[in-house]
C-alpha cells in the first residue's frame, strides 16, 4: 500500500511539471525579442554608456586600433615593431638612421642622374622632394592642441577638489615614472 501511494504522488508530481513547463513560453537564445536590460548589458560590457569604437574617436585611428581594417593594422603593428627593434636592439639612434636614410637616397640620385649619360640615353630630370608647408603647421597645431588639452585636464583635477579623482591621477602619473624608469621611452611607447 504504501508502494502505490509513494507511485501515485511521484506520477502527480511529473504531471504536474508536465504541466507547468508545456504552458510556459519557449524562448530562443537567438531570439531578437530580449529585455532591454539584458540588451544593453550585453552590447555595453562593464556599464559603458558607449561603444568603444566612439570613445576612441571613431575615425581611422580607432578602426586600426580595433583592427577593422587587418591589413593597415598589421602594417602599423610591423612598422612599429621595425623601428622598436632598430632603436632597441640594434641601438642605433634617430640622428643615424635620418643620416642613413639621406645617404641613401643621395647616392640613388647621383645614380640615377649620371647612369643616363652612360646608358646613352637623354638625361631624364630628378624629381624634386617638397613637402608643404601647411603639413608642418598642422602638426605644430594639432600636438600643441593636445598638450594644452593634457595640462588642462592635469590642472581642472587639481582645482576641483574631488580627493578621489586627484588621488587616482596622481597614483597613474607615479606609476608611470615607476614604470618609465624601468625601460626605454621607446619601449613603453611601443608597448
Amino acid at each position: 500500500m504504501p508502494e502505490k501511494i509513494t507511485e501515485d504522488l511521484f506520477n502527480n508530481l511529473v504531471e504536474t511539471v508536465a504541466d507547468s513547463v508545456s504552458k510556459q513560453k519557449s524562448v530562443s537564445f537567438f531570439e531578437e525579442e530580449k529585455s532591454n536590460s539584458v540588451v544593453s548589458g550585453f552590447n555595453r560590457l562593464f556599464g559603458r554608456q558607449r561603444p568603444v569604437h566612439h570613445i576612441l574617436g571613431g575615425g581611422k585611428s580607432a578602426d586600426v586600433l580595433l583592427w577593422r581594417n587587418k591589413k593597415i593594422s598589421a602594417s602599423f603593428l610591423a612598422s612599429a615593431t621595425l623601428i622598436w627593434v632598430l632603436f632597441e636592439w640594434l641601438n642605433y639612434h634617430f640622428l643615424t638612421l635620418l643620416s642613413f636614410a639621406l645617404v641613401l637616397g643621395m647616392v640613388a640620385q647621383f645614380v640615377w642622374s649620371n647612369a643616363s649619360g652612360l646608358l646613352n640615353r637623354s638625361s631624364s630630370q630628378v624629381p624634386r622632394l617638397v613637402l608643404p608647408d601647411e603639413l608642418f603647421v598642422s602638426i605644430g597645431r594639432s600636438v600643441g592642441a593636445e598638450v594644452n588639452r593634457g595640462l588642462q585636464y592635469l590642472q581642472d583635477v587639481s582645482c576641483q577638489g574631488n580627493l578621489k579623482q586627484f588621488l587616482v591621477v596622481a597614483v597613474s602619473l607615479w606609476v608611470a615614472a615607476v614604470i618609465g624608469s624601468w625601460c626605454n621611452f621607446l619601449t613603453v611607447l611601443y608597448v
